[in-house]
């Protein structure tokens, strides 16, 4: 008997290790991101000017933006071409969209109808072309990315609001899709946005993530362990939009949806408009997720923002074909 005892005793303190080992690994995952983003959230040291073309009546310019820090992000603003002596001011759009397209964002608004757009790269250094189980590996990237995008927003602004052609009064964030969550924490925690605007995004990680697996795991229950892990590696619950939304106020957030919206599904809309303090304002619009391909979808979103900014319509289109 004694013996028995004995020889379970190591297995008992095996399975306690392991238990440990999870709950400790799992608080990891889940610390407050705050003090890390404060810890990479540094002064601007350096601008590099990449590239410079004119494009249809409007200037486009790429930049590599350093922080004292470390942190490095690309830049990418597009503006009417200026006259001579053009000195006006003017209401800046920093669209933060999906992880592929990036500072490429801003080419899509064909006509800027006489104001800056800006987007970035995210700051991700590992291989954005990983599938299966090759995203594994790409883990530790994809985390440092997520914690580096919120500051990378913040450095994206140090460097717009000082050119001599950006109004600092009239700073519009628009978070799309992908670029939801990281906007509405770059809103909370920089009071310079003057606007957030969150299209085809949504709150609660697991239930997005779950519905993005459901083409390639459509067995529920085997999905949804792989749904609750990526989750918990991606910090889900910490980085949700619907915990941040409300820091946000007393500057508006405006909600833009798809009625048809196969990505984000309606409760992960419901809980963050919820979350969302006054004034807050949601627009439904017609069709599905914004993709690439989907230009009338595109072309409404842009329309939209722009008109609720009190941005005159332009003559060029609201946005430009894919290149």
């Amino acid at each position: 008997m004694a013996g028995g005892l004995m020889s379970r005793r190591p297995v008992r303190i095996a399975a306690a290790g392991i238990v440990l080992l999870v709950l400790g690994g799992a608080a990891w995952l889940l610390r407050n991101p705050e003090p890390v983003f404060a810890a990479r959230t540094g002064r601007l040291v350096r601008v590099d000017t990449l590239a410079v073309r004119h494009d249809r009546g409007m200037l486009e310019q790429e930049f590599a933006l350093t922080s004292a820090t470390g942190l490095r992000v690309h830049v990418a603003v597009r503006r009417p071409a200026p006259a001579s002596g053009d000195t006006l001011r003017r209401m800046l759009f920093l669209l933060l969209g999906g992880h592929e397209r990036g500072r490429g964002a801003a080419a899509l608004v064909a006509d800027t109808r006489g104001t800056v757009v800006a987007s970035f790269d995210y700051p991700f250094d590992g291989e954005r072309r990983a599938k299966g189980l090759a995203v594994v590996a790409q883990v530790p990237s994809i985390r440092r990315a997520l914690y580096d995008s919120p500051p990378a927003v913040t450095l994206a602004l140090d460097y717009l609001l000082g050119r001599p052609d950006v109004d600092s009064a009239r700073v519009e964030l628009v978070g799309a899709s992908f670029g939801a969550s990281f906007a509405t924490i770059a809103a909370a925690r920089d009071p310079r946005v003057t606007r957030l605007w969150i299209a085809h995004g949504g709150g609660k990680p697991f239930a997005m993530i779950n519905a993005g697996l459901e083409r390639d795991i459509p067995f529920a229950p085997l999905r949804w362990p792989v749904a609750g892990l990526a989750t918990l590696l991606a910090s889900g619950p910490r980085f949700a939009a619907e915990r941040w939304v409300a820091r946000v106020a007393p500057r508006p957030v405006v909600m833009l949806n798809a009625r048809e919206d196969e990505r984000i599904p309606r409760e992960s809309v419901e809980a963050l408009w919820n979350a969302a303090r006054e004034p807050k304002s949601q627009v439904w619009l017609p069709g599905r997720h914004m993709q690439g391909n989907r230009q009338d979808v595109l072309r409404a979103l842009v329309d939209t923002v722009m008109a609720r900014s009190g941005v005159p319509f332009g003559t060029l289109g609201s946005t430009a074909p894919l290149r």
